[in-house]
Protein backbone atom coordinates (compact mmCIF):
# COMPACT_ATOMS: atom_id res chain seq x y z
CA UNK A 1 0.00 0.00 0.00
CA UNK A 2 1.47 3.19 -1.05
CA UNK A 3 0.53 4.79 2.36
CA UNK A 4 3.01 2.68 4.18
CA UNK A 5 5.65 5.06 2.09
CA UNK A 6 4.64 7.88 4.80
CA UNK A 7 6.23 7.32 8.15
CA UNK A 8 4.77 8.36 11.73
CA UNK A 9 1.25 8.46 10.10
CA UNK A 10 -1.13 8.66 12.89
CA UNK A 11 -2.97 5.66 13.21
CA UNK A 12 -6.42 8.24 12.67
CA UNK A 13 -5.20 9.79 9.38
CA UNK A 14 -4.24 6.25 7.95
CA UNK A 15 -7.99 5.08 9.23
CA UNK A 16 -9.28 8.05 7.37
CA UNK A 17 -7.32 7.84 3.85
CA UNK A 18 -8.16 4.02 3.91
CA UNK A 19 -12.19 4.37 4.53
CA UNK A 20 -11.52 7.12 1.46
CA UNK A 21 -9.76 4.39 -0.88
CA UNK A 22 -12.36 1.80 0.15
CA UNK A 23 -15.35 4.14 -0.86
CA UNK A 24 -13.75 5.10 -3.77
CA UNK A 25 -13.14 1.41 -4.75
CA UNK A 26 -17.25 0.82 -4.16
CA UNK A 27 -18.20 3.78 -6.26
CA UNK A 28 -16.02 2.76 -9.02
CA UNK A 29 -17.43 -0.87 -8.50
CA UNK A 30 -20.86 0.55 -8.92
CA UNK A 31 -20.25 2.57 -11.72
CA UNK A 32 -18.90 -0.12 -13.32
CA UNK A 33 -21.85 -2.62 -12.73
CA UNK A 34 -24.18 -0.15 -13.75
CA UNK A 35 -22.60 0.44 -17.12
CA UNK A 36 -22.31 -3.43 -17.36
CA UNK A 37 -26.15 -4.15 -17.23
CA UNK A 38 -27.50 -0.79 -19.57
CA UNK A 39 -24.54 -1.97 -21.82
CA UNK A 40 -26.33 -5.80 -21.89
CA UNK A 41 -30.00 -4.28 -21.52
CA UNK A 42 -29.35 -2.65 -25.28
CA UNK A 43 -27.49 -5.27 -26.57
CA UNK A 44 -30.65 -7.43 -25.68
CA UNK A 45 -32.84 -4.80 -27.13
CA UNK A 46 -31.05 -5.39 -30.16
CA UNK A 47 -30.93 -8.60 -30.77
CA UNK A 48 -35.03 -8.60 -30.32
CA UNK A 49 -35.45 -5.70 -33.01
CA UNK A 50 -33.06 -8.17 -35.16
CA UNK A 51 -35.00 -11.33 -34.53
CA UNK A 52 -38.43 -9.06 -35.00
CA UNK A 53 -36.98 -8.08 -38.30
CA UNK A 54 -36.13 -11.49 -39.42
CA UNK A 55 -39.15 -12.56 -38.63
CA UNK A 56 -40.98 -10.92 -41.27
CA UNK A 57 -43.12 -8.52 -39.23
CA UNK A 58 -41.73 -5.73 -41.46
CA UNK A 59 -45.06 -6.05 -43.44
CA UNK A 60 -47.69 -5.64 -40.85
CA UNK A 61 -51.31 -5.60 -42.11
CA UNK A 62 -52.87 -5.61 -38.59
CA UNK A 63 -50.86 -4.66 -35.65
CA UNK A 64 -52.83 -6.08 -33.09
CA UNK A 65 -52.52 -9.24 -34.50
CA UNK A 66 -48.60 -8.65 -34.89
CA UNK A 67 -48.69 -7.89 -31.30
CA UNK A 68 -50.52 -10.79 -29.94
CA UNK A 69 -48.34 -12.65 -32.15
CA UNK A 70 -44.92 -11.43 -30.16
CA UNK A 71 -46.67 -11.92 -27.05
CA UNK A 72 -47.43 -15.65 -27.88
CA UNK A 73 -44.27 -16.84 -28.69
CA UNK A 74 -41.88 -17.45 -25.86
CA UNK A 75 -38.60 -16.78 -27.47
CA UNK A 76 -39.76 -13.03 -27.76
CA UNK A 77 -40.83 -13.10 -24.07
CA UNK A 78 -37.81 -14.58 -22.76
CA UNK A 79 -36.04 -11.74 -24.52
CA UNK A 80 -38.65 -8.78 -23.16
CA UNK A 81 -38.39 -10.56 -19.46
CA UNK A 82 -34.10 -10.36 -19.89
CA UNK A 83 -34.51 -6.86 -21.48
CA UNK A 84 -36.64 -5.45 -18.18
CA UNK A 85 -34.25 -7.42 -15.77
CA UNK A 86 -31.27 -5.63 -17.35
CA UNK A 87 -33.00 -1.72 -17.18
CA UNK A 88 -34.12 -3.15 -13.22
CA UNK A 89 -30.49 -3.72 -12.25
CA UNK A 90 -29.56 -0.86 -14.09
CA UNK A 91 -31.93 1.36 -11.67
CA UNK A 92 -30.90 -0.73 -8.65
CA UNK A 93 -26.67 -0.16 -9.24
CA UNK A 94 -27.79 3.45 -10.57
CA UNK A 95 -29.55 4.23 -6.97
CA UNK A 96 -26.42 2.39 -4.75
CA UNK A 97 -23.95 4.42 -7.06
CA UNK A 98 -25.53 7.76 -6.23
CA UNK A 99 -26.08 6.41 -2.08
CA UNK A 100 -22.01 5.76 -2.13
CA UNK A 101 -21.18 9.06 -3.87
CA UNK A 102 -22.81 10.69 -1.11
CA UNK A 103 -20.54 8.77 1.44
CA UNK A 104 -17.41 9.17 -0.66
CA UNK A 105 -17.91 12.88 -0.96
CA UNK A 106 -18.49 13.19 3.28
CA UNK A 107 -15.50 10.89 4.35
CA UNK A 108 -13.37 13.18 1.46
CA UNK A 109 -14.43 16.09 3.02
CA UNK A 110 -13.54 14.58 6.45
CA UNK A 111 -10.41 13.59 5.06
CA UNK A 112 -9.97 17.55 3.53
CA UNK A 113 -10.81 18.80 6.95
CA UNK A 114 -8.06 16.27 9.10
CA UNK A 115 -5.53 17.51 6.71
CA UNK A 116 -5.99 20.75 6.21
CA UNK A 117 -6.45 21.31 10.26
CA UNK A 118 -4.51 18.96 11.48
CA UNK A 119 -1.83 20.10 14.65
CA UNK A 120 0.48 17.08 14.41
CA UNK A 121 4.23 18.90 12.92
CA UNK A 122 4.61 15.17 11.63
CA UNK A 123 1.45 15.67 9.18
CA UNK A 124 1.88 19.40 7.85
CA UNK A 125 5.02 18.44 5.93
CA UNK A 126 3.56 15.37 4.16
CA UNK A 127 0.42 17.00 3.84
CA UNK A 128 1.24 18.15 -0.49
CA UNK A 129 2.49 14.29 -1.04
CA UNK A 130 -0.59 13.12 0.70
CA UNK A 131 -2.66 14.86 -1.68
CA UNK A 132 -0.84 14.19 -4.27
CA UNK A 133 -0.39 10.08 -4.13
CA UNK A 134 -3.76 10.26 -3.34
CA UNK A 135 -4.43 11.61 -6.57
CA UNK A 136 -2.15 10.16 -8.98
CA UNK A 137 -2.72 6.40 -7.37
CA UNK A 138 -6.31 6.50 -6.78
CA UNK A 139 -7.80 9.58 -8.95
CA UNK A 140 -9.08 11.10 -4.93
CA UNK A 141 -9.00 15.04 -5.25
CA UNK A 142 -8.42 16.01 -1.65
CA UNK A 143 -7.70 19.73 -2.28
CA UNK A 144 -11.13 20.73 -2.61
CA UNK A 145 -14.45 19.80 -0.98
CA UNK A 146 -16.42 20.10 -3.45
CA UNK A 147 -15.63 17.96 -6.59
Amino acid sequence: MPLNSFENLSTDTTNLLKEVIKKQGKKERYEQLRNTSLISALILLLVLMTMLYLSDFSSVTDPFTTFANILLNPNYLIMIALISISFVYYNFYQKKLKKEKEKLNKVRAEAIDHLNDSKNLNLQDKVDSIKKLMKDEYDINLYVKNK
